[in-house]
C-alpha cells in the first residue's frame, strides 16, 4: 500500500518505519525543514535503540516532505500537548484533519494521535468526506522499534468492517486484532497507561511503608508479581514515573472525566502519590543550602533522550530553590541544568549522588569512584537499581523501600 504519515516525532517516526519494513510506500510530512531535511539523510531527531540503522534499511520506501500530497490512506501523528487546565489541544488533529478533506475527500483516515474518548466519533461527524478509524499506539520510549515490531495487541477503532479489514493487512501483525468503536479503542488506550501509572505508585506507597517498618519492598514485589493475576510489570519502586505519556495522559483523562460529572478516585490518587514519591527522595536527601547534589540521569527513563516531565528536572527545580547546587550528567538527554561531560564529573566533590535513570552506566557506578571523588561518598538510589548494595565498600547507600546501609569508615 501507499500511506502518509502526518507528524514525524516519536510516534509518526516508529509508525512510518513500522509500516516501510512491512513493504509499504511511506510518505512522512512534518512542517520542520530541517527535521525533513536530516531525516532523508538518515539522521533521527529522537533516540531511540536501532532507528537510524532502520531508516538507512529503508530508505527506498521512505519519503520526507514539507508539502501535503493527495493521498488515499493517511495516518495523523501529530502532537496533542496539555492545556493548563489538564485538557488536550487538539488543534494540530483538527488542522490536519481539514486539510487532508480539503486535499483528499474520500481518503481514510488513521488517527494515531493519543486524543480524548469522544474526538475520532467528532472528526467523523465533522468531515464526512472522510473515513475514520482509531489505531492506538502502545510503544515504550527505548524499545518503540521492537514494541513496532511485535506488539502485544492492535486495537483497531472503527464501525467499518471494510476499512478494518484494510488497517489489518497495513500492519501485518500476528498479535490478536481487536476491533471495536473509535471511543472504545481511544479509551482502552487511556486506561492503559493509567493502570500502568497506578501499579507504579502502588508499589511506591508499599516502599515507604516497607522504609517504616525494616521491609524490602524488592522482595516484597517480586511475591506478589509472582501472582498472574498481578505479574511483575512495572512494580520496581523508585522516583516515580514521568514521560511524554502517563502524567499527560492521566491529566487529560482526569479533565473529561469531570466534564462528564465522573470521579476517577483510583487514577487521581495514583497521580497524587506519584507527586509525593518525588518528595520522598527530596527528603531522603536532607537538602541543605550550599549542598552539591549529583543527578545521575536525566532522562525520564533510559534508552531515550526524552526530557519531557522528567523525575530528574522537577527534583533539581525543588533542591534548587532550596538552595542546593546541582549538577548532572546523562548519557543522551541535555538540559539547562549545570551538566557534566562525564559521570565522573558530575561526581566530584558531591555531597549526594542520586540515581535518577536507570542507565547501564548509573547501575555499575562503581563504590571505588564514589569514595575517591566525592566529597562525601553518600548514594540514594532513586530507581533501586545499583548493583553494588551487598558490597558497598564505604558507601552510605540508601534505596526506595530497601534496608539503608551505613557505614563509619565513609569520609
Amino acid at each position: 500500500m501507499q500511506a502518509t504519515v502526518i507528524g514525524t516525532g516519536y510516534v509518526g517516526l516508529v509508525t512510518a518505519i513500522g509500516l516501510a519494513e512491512n513493504g509499504h510506500e511511506v510518505t512522512c510530512v512534518d512542517l520542520n525543514a530541517e527535521r525533513m531535511e536530516r531525516l532523508a539523510q538518515g539522521i533521527a531527531p529522537i533516540t531511540e535503540e536501532g532507528i537510524e540503522d532502520a531508516l538507512r534499511l529503508n530508505r527506498e520506501r521512505l519519503t520526507f516532505t514539507t508539502d501535503y500530497p493527495a493521498s488515499d490512506l493517511y495516518l495523523i501523528a501529530v502532537g496533542t500537548p496539555e492545556r493548563a487546565d489538564g485538557s488536550c489541544d487538539l488543534s494540530a488533529v483538527e488542522a490536519v484533519a481539514r486539510l487532508i478533506e480539503e486535499t483528499s475527500p474520500g481518503a481514510s483516515v488513521i488517527v494515531k494521535s493519543t486524543v480524548p474518548p469522544g474526538t475520532t466519533a467528532r472528526l467523523q461527524d465533522e468531515h464526512p468526506t472522510l473515513r475514520f478509524a482509531m489505531v492506538p499506539e502502545f510503544l515504550r520510549e527505548g524499545t518503540a522499534l521492537a514494541d513496532n515490531r511485535q506488539p502485544s495487541r492492535l486495537i483497531i477503532g472503527t464501525t467499518d468492517a471494510t476499512f478494518a479489514k484494510t488497517v489489518e493487512q497495513l500492519f501485518q501483525t500476528t498479535a490478536p486484532v481487536v476491533v471495536v468503536d473509535p471511543t472504545t479503542a481511544e479509551l482502552t488506550k487511556y486506561a492503559a497507561n493509567s493502570f500502568l501509572a497506578v501499579k507504579i505508585s502502588f508499589i511506591n506507597e508499599i516502599a515507604r511503608l516497607a522504609d517504616a517498618v525494616g521491609a524490602d519492598v524488592t522482595e516484597v514485589a517480586h511475591g506478589i508479581g509472582l501472582d498472574p493475576r498481578i505479574g511483575s510489570a512495572f512494580l520496581r519502586a523508585g522516583a516515580g514515573y514521568g514521560g511524554s505519556c502517563f502524567p499527560k495522559d492521566i491529566a487529560a483523562l482526569t479533565t473529561l472525566a469531570r466534564t462528564h460529572e465522573t470521579t476517577l478516585h483510583v487514577i487521581e490518587a495514583a497521580d497524587r502519590t506519584n507527586e509525593a514519591q518525588l518528595d520522598y527522595v527530596l527528603a531522603k536527601i536532607r537538602p541543605e543550602r550550599g549542598m552539591r547534589v549529583a543527578l545521575l540521569g536525566l532522562a525520564f527513563k533510559p534508552g531515550t533522550d526524552d526530557l519531557r516531565d522528567a523525575p530528574a528536572l522537577r527534583l533539581a527545580e525543588r533542591l534548587e530553590q532550596l538552595g542546593v547546587v546541582v549538577v548532572g550528567y546523562d548519557p543522551a538527554a541535555r538540559t539547562l541544568l549545570d551538566q557534566k561531560p562525564t559521570l565522573e564529573e558530575a561526581l566530584r566533590g558531591a555531597d549526594v549522588a542520586v540515581i535518577m535513570t536507570e542507565w547501564p552506566e548509573m547501575k555499575a557506578v562503581a563504590p571505588e569512584l564514589l569514595t575517591r571523588v566525592m566529597q562525601t561518598p553518600r548514594l540514594i538510589d532513586g530507581r533501586n537499581c545499583w548493583q553494588y548494595v551487598d558490597a558497598p565498600a564505604g558507601v552510605a547507600y540508601e534505596a526506595i523501600g530497601r534496608p539503608g546501609k551505613e557505614f563509619s569508615n565513609k569520609r
